[in-house]
């Protein structure tokens, strides 16, 4: 078996193969072996009865085949022939039950075991499949009495085992429950079983022992032994993937579970549990759009199926739709009454919906579970007694609460599942309770101690999250996210902190001193200013963690593994509300504006903060990104351009899906412009004020649709019909260049073969052949388009191209030039050709054209920078100063504008401008020598000699021994010592 390796982990699981189960009660602590990957949770599963042979073999397995496969009517049909026939009873009874409770035709499934028991008293089985199915639905008391009746015919019957174990632990009788699960081990020492069915209970029950008592051996033999040998007895069986997918899922082993989950579906495509579980998966990954269509595909099968339902749930929440969460949680619940998740979930639904309990009654009612159940006969009839004081006190969270307690005093699932929830959510004081309580109700979860030890490392409190992941990890070593977290934990106790008054900077004591020092000295100077534009000051010092690479991972997968546990994020930087994370940008491979990042960073935390978590995903990204103090990118105007007219827009119910399940990378981008629009439309309408109104509003627990009217006087329609308005008078007034509308190869080439006379048409597939290296069709259909019209943009730009090829330039210009339209010009065919002029040193030429493009797209970067260059090399500065000013605005992550700009002022011994761009050039660059020593003359001739005291003195750590920087650092030491 392998051991964990000191990178991050995906998810793996190692191999074991052994003839039995290792009993944790039979060898010392001290044996058990740490293997690599994750596993998890399992509900029922359908397990067919083993056919005897008979006359009605062959059909019993025609129907079971189907039942496999997914195709119920079929396999009903079958049934029904086989009824007909007398066929034995037991088989078809139990067979047709699981088809109805395949398609959530519960009742059905129920009643058709209820009359074959009736029928067939002395069956075990018959009585063992009933009472999985009183128990499926929360009716224990009818689940105990018919699994006891079974276990009396016949005692050592795993199925029943099994369902007695699962209804010991739903009713919080921990003990029995244990010795159940217990019970496994031995038994399938001792028998050694090799049908498929049995196989598949001992690897449910004994994973069951395996999380409460941490022995990872038994994991890896259900996933690796037990779940292969099912399917070497049954290649039908779908089931064995599932359960093996599900146990590697808990432990967020998506690399492995994800392959097992789809070959369940390759047996059984229509297989409602497998859809919801790879649902889980894709929503691990926070990819919404897939676990949405996984999701309805479950419930398209199977509409009543709870595990889906609370899935959907979750995806709900992510989506903040908190209203169908609370359906979805209704209607599991509408099955089984007594579902201790999806009672969590709803309890947590309703907090979001009302507010929190007042933390003193949540403490109360905790202290004292054992007294707050309600009363059992009022429950059974599906009522609460809201009389209770203890449960009443803390809300409908406590009612809830209270009335699981009414049949299980361990309520740790219910506590688990609504903990999760608000961590998700951002409750982070909500959720710690609940996961600190959990782990007191029902010390044998391991979740919760996971939950809680990640908990602690979103909210900044590294030394307890520390200690928690440990023992979390000694509990569930397969658990990924621990795994790596604990990893990040022990590189940021390697890091050192910076602290000033009001931030904590963590950073690599070799790598990113420097950055860390001039980041707390730029948080500082932005704090007064930020604290006071939004009327709130956090209560204590904020948390910045900069990730450089390390133990030969990237910055990023560090920083990734600390946000989420796994390697990969989107961005580059994120904040949890309590801290703020992001990989350094010295160890980047794209340079970026660090200042912008920790600036839009911090302001989440402060709004976050102050509306306790409630402000919307697209009102905090808003705020962020106007703190930016940056214009409208190309993208977004390009969007709006496109999109606008069209009516392709999101509003204030849509647009936080644009973050959480873009359809494309566009609708992400669309998300953050219309999000700012959205505020410099509140702003340009109502007022400078009313952001802050709208912060209070939130933070007073009003949704977006009671916030509108509230806060601007106006319903929500005419709210959004004026920024509707607001958005069309934008898009009149934007300057766009010419673009090419996207096309694929494949559309490209279907536009030409649907009108090859069109020259456009022929030109834009010239250019996709030319992109695919296709050269003699690209300069064939480029030619001829350009005989029919000589100035066809993109068929000259692919012969120019073609021309280049052999480095003939001015061939290449001849191409270009009848192509170039000034009033109107094409951004490929006047790049290209202003390329070329600059290259040729024909200067003037070449700044002619980058003037004639920037006049019609001011904002264009490419122009800019090329236009830059060329007043560069004609030695024309005046002209140069306002395109690198402009540069400086719109291109917010190059440094060499700015770092020019300083030098040019310097020069001209503006040192206070030389000293501004400087900085600002170092808000990129940080380690770059030349701004630094830009900086110390420009500090010296300012004549704050202590500044320019240190700018020597870290170039000199970046570059040593240079002479030039330590004559400059004894001189203006001295000129320091003279003036004080």
């Amino acid at each position: 078996m392998r051991r964990l390796k000191p990178e991050l982990q995906h998810g793996t699981v190692s191999r074991l193969r052994c003839s039995c189960i290792i009993d944790i009660m039979e060898i010392p602590r001290t044996l058990l072996i740490r293997p690599v990957g994750p596993l998890a949770i399992c509900l029922l599963v359908a397990n067919m009865p083993a056919y005897a042979a008979g006359p009605n073999a062959a059909r019993f397995e025609q129907a079971h085949v189907h039942f496999q496969k997914g195709r119920i009517d079929e396999a009903i049909e079958v049934y029904d022939s086989l009824a007909d026939a007398k066929a034995d009873p037991q088989q078809l009874s139990i067979g047709k039950s699981r088809c109805f409770e395949f398609r959530g035709d519960w009742k059905e499934a129920t009643e058709t075991i209820e009359a074959a028991v009736k029928a067939l008293d002395g069956s075990a089985l018959l009585k063992t499949r009933l009472a999985e199915l009183y128990l499926a639905q929360g009716r224990f008391d009818d689940a105990g009495r018919s699994v006891a009746a079974a276990l009396k015919i016949d005692a050592d019957l795993p199925q029943a085992r099994l369902v007695e174990a699962d209804l010991y632990a739903a009713t919080g009788r921990l003990k029995l429950a244990d010795e159940g699960y217990h019970w496994f081990i031995k038994y399938y020492n001792h028998t050694q079983p090799d049908d498929s069915d049995t196989l598949l209970v001992v690897a449910r029950g004994t994973s069951q022992y395996a999380r409460w008592h941490a022995v990872p051996q038994i994991f890896d033999f259900s996933v690796n032994t037990l779940c292969p040998d099912a399917l070497a007895k049954d290649k039908e069986c779908w089931q064995a993937h599932w359960i093996a997918g599900m146990l590697l899922l808990e432990k967020y082993n998506r690399a492995h579970a994800v392959p097992e989950l789809k070959h369940a579906l390759a047996i059984n495509p229509r297989a409602p549990a497998v859809h919801a579980a790879l649902a889980m998966a894709a929503l691990q990954d926070r990819g919404l759009s897939e676990a949405a269509s996984h999701i309805a595909r479950a419930l398209e099968v199977n509409p009543r199926l709870p595990f889906a339902l609370r899935v959907q749930a979750d995806i709900q929440l992510e989506d903040g739709d908190v209203d169908g969460a609370i359906r979805s949680l209704e209607k599991a619940l509408a099955v089984n009454p007594r579902d201790e998740q999806a009672l969590g979930r709803l309890a947590a639904c309703r907090v979001l919906q009302d507010g929190p309990p007042a933390m003193a009654a949540l403490d109360s009612l905790f202290a004292n579970l054992d007294k707050t159940s309600l009363d059992k006969t009022r429950l059974d009839k599906g009522t609460l007694d809201t009389s209770d004081d203890g449960a009443t006190s803390a809300g409908q969270f406590g009612q809830l609460l209270a009335s699981v307690t009414a049949w299980n005093v361990h309520p740790g699932a219910f506590l688990y599942a609504a903990g999760e929830q608000f961590e998700g959510r951002k409750k982070y004081d909500l959720a710690e309770r609940c996961f600190q309580q959990a782990i007191v109700s029902m010390p044998q979860l391991s979740g919760p101690k996971s939950a809680l030890g990640m908990l602690y490392m979103r909210t900044g409190k590294i030394a307890d999250g520390h200690k928690l992941l440990d023992q979390a990890f000694e509990a569930d070593p397969y658990h990924v996210r621990v795994s790596n977290m604990r990893k990040v934990v022990t590189l940021l106790e390697s890091y050192d902190a910076i602290t000033t008054e009001h931030f904590v900077i963590r950073v690599d004591s070799q790598a990113d001193m420097i950055l860390g020092r001039y980041m707390a000295d730029f948080l500082e100077a932005e704090y007064p200013a930020l604290v006071q534009q939004f009327g709130y000051e956090p209560p204590a010092r904020t948390q910045f963690e900069i990730y450089n690479k390390a133990k030969g991972l990237s910055a990023h997968q560090w920083f990734s593994a600390r946000m989420v546990g796994l390697p990969w994020v989107q961005t580059i930087g994120a904040s949890t509300g309590m801290i703020v994370a992001l990989a350094s940008p010295t160890a980047s491979e794209k340079p970026f504006n660090w200042a912008r990042v920790v600036r839009h960073e911090f302001v989440h935390i402060v709004t976050l903060q102050e509306t306790n978590f409630n402000i919307p995903h697209w009102f905090t990204e808003a705020l962020a990104v106007r703190s930016e103090d940056s214009p409208r990118t190309e993208i977004w105007n390009r969007l709006l351009a496109e999109r606008v007219p069209a009516g392709d827009i999101m509003n204030l119910d849509t647009i936080n899906h644009g973050f959480s399940r873009p359809r494309t990378p566009d609708d992400w981008q669309m998300a953050y412009c219309q999000s700012r629009l959205y505020l410099e439309y509140m702003v340009d309408k109502f007022g400078p004020h009313k952001p802050v109104e709208l912060l209070t509003a939130y933070r007073n627990n009003l949704s977006t649709d009671l916030a509108i009217p509230k806060v601007f006087g106006v319903g929500k329609a005419a709210f959004e019909q004026g920024y509707r308005d607001y958005l069309g008078a934008i898009v009149a007034g934007l300057h766009n260049r010419t673009v090419e509308p996207l096309l694929t190869p494949v559309q490209a080439e279907k536009a030409y073969r649907d009108a090859p006379d069109d020259t456009r048409a022929a030109a834009r597939y010239a250019y996709e052949l030319l992109k695919q290296n296709k050269r003699k069709d690209a300069r064939k259909i480029a030619l001829a388009a350009l005989e029919v019209k000589k100035s066809e943009p993109l068929a000259a730009v692919v012969m120019a191209r073609l021309e280049l090829r052999s480095e003939d330039a001015p061939a290449a210009i001849e191409w270009l030039e009848p192509a170039l339209d000034r009033n109107d010009p094409h951004p490929r065919v006047l790049e290209l050709l202003a390329e070329l002029r600059f290259k040729q040193d024909e200067f003037a030429a070449a700044t002619d054209l980058f003037e004639l493009g920037v006049a019609h797209d001011p904002d264009h970067i490419p122009w800019l920078k090329g236009l830059a260059a060329s007043l560069r090399k004609s030695a024309e500065t005046e002209k140069l100063k306002p395109v690198l000013e402009r540069l400086v605005i719109v291109d917010g992550d190059d440094a060499a504008p700015r770092r020019m700009l300083a030098r040019m002022a310097l020069d001209q011994e503006d040192f206070a401008e030389a000293v501004r761009y400087a900085r600002l050039a170092l808000q990129i660059d940080v380690l770059n020598v030349e701004t630094h020593c830009i900086l110390a003359h420009g500090y010296a001739g300012l004549k704050q000699y202590t500044q320019s005291v240190d700018e020597w003195t870290i170039a000199l750590k970046l570059k040593p021994g240079e002479p030039e920087f330590e004559s400059e650092l004894l001189r203006v030491k001295k000129l320091r010592d003279e003036t004080k």
